[in-house]
């Protein structure tokens, strides 16, 4: 059964005199935007900062290794320090916008320097499964004790930390967004063990400061002679953890007591035993990031 067809709708024709009130070309005049963001013309690092003792670092361990391997892969690029991690697709900083309207994150910004091939490699296969290695045990290992240093030995969390991190956020929304980090970090540290031990958390990161500090010998960076002047992404997570644990701040406030004083640099004591790691960071910052 055919469907009954509709009658064709009438053609309205306006008077002469109402012709101007016909739209014929929409919008009828375009102005430019008033408050068009500037756009930038070479690569961008949104960073946590400034860093606790120089404006020109991040005191975050991830950002301030991003931000050093940059510099190694001779990048030319301007840090932003956002403290907005939300600012990211991926909710964390650091992340990186390139021109025109790139933004890369994680895995994507190695990706980008491998394809336009700024990466620093090592010499082969063997040296490559050796780095990762010694990447993963400092995330791991080193990783865990900086973040029991600054989230729960109570002097750095109270003092320290959490202003870092949430002191431009207004109260009381800062302390709870603190709490909410500490209870994020517990719940990490909680993945690789049953109970949080104090004593075994450092130790394992005394055995990997040895460990490193065995690596390094003499040499000016951690793989191959034939590699001291080119510094690779083992160079960038191992300075950006010597570098954060050796910058934070000593809190000297006689009505604390020496206990406290001594379990919130229990880490950066462990470091200061090998002077081979702290004279490398402090050769590592000058020659790549003070300015």
């Amino acid at each position: 059964m055919s469907r009954p067809q509709l009658p064709a709708l009438p053609t309205i024709e306006l008077p002469a005199f109402l012709e101007p009130l016909k739209l014929k070309g929409f919008p009828l005049k375009t102005y430019p935007a008033t408050l068009e963001p500037e756009r930038p013309t070479k690569p961008q690092l949104y960073v946590f900062g400034p860093g606790w003792e120089s404006k020109n670092t991040s005191f975050d361990v991830d950002c301030l290794a991003m931000q050093i391997y940059l510099k190694f892969c001779s990048i030319d690029f301007d840090i932003v320090q956002s403290n907005e991690p939300y600012a990211s697709p991926k909710g964390k900083l650091p992340f990186l916008v390139v021109p025109p309207d790139h933004c890369l994150y994680g895995e994507q910004i190695h990706h980008w320097l491998q394809k336009h091939e700024k990466q620093k490699k090592l010499e082969n296969t063997e040296q490559e499964s050796e780095a990762q290695a010694f990447i993963t045990m400092i995330e791991k290992k080193l990783g865990a004790a900086l973040l029991f240093t600054l989230w729960l030995e109570p002097l750095n969390a109270s003092k320290l930390t959490s202003d870092k991190y949430f002191g431009d956020v207004a109260r009381p929304i800062d302390k709870l967004l603190a709490y909410r980090k500490k209870e994020e970090v517990v719940q990490s540290l909680l993945i690789d063990r049953d109970v949080l031990i104090r004593e075994e958390i450092y130790q394992a990161a005394a055995e990997t400061l040895s460990a490193l500090s065995v690596k390094l010998g003499t040499n000016e960076h951690f793989f191959g002679s034939n590699l001291d002047r080119h510094p690779t992404l083992v160079d960038a997570f191992a300075f950006a953890y010597f570098h954060i644990i050796l910058a934070l701040p000593q809190i000297t406030d006689s009505e604390i007591s020496k206990e406290e004083r001594q379990q919130a640099t229990a880490l950066r004591n462990l470091l200061l035993n090998h002077s081979n790691l702290t004279q490398y960071t402090k050769k590592m910052y000058s020659t790549w990031l003070k300015q």
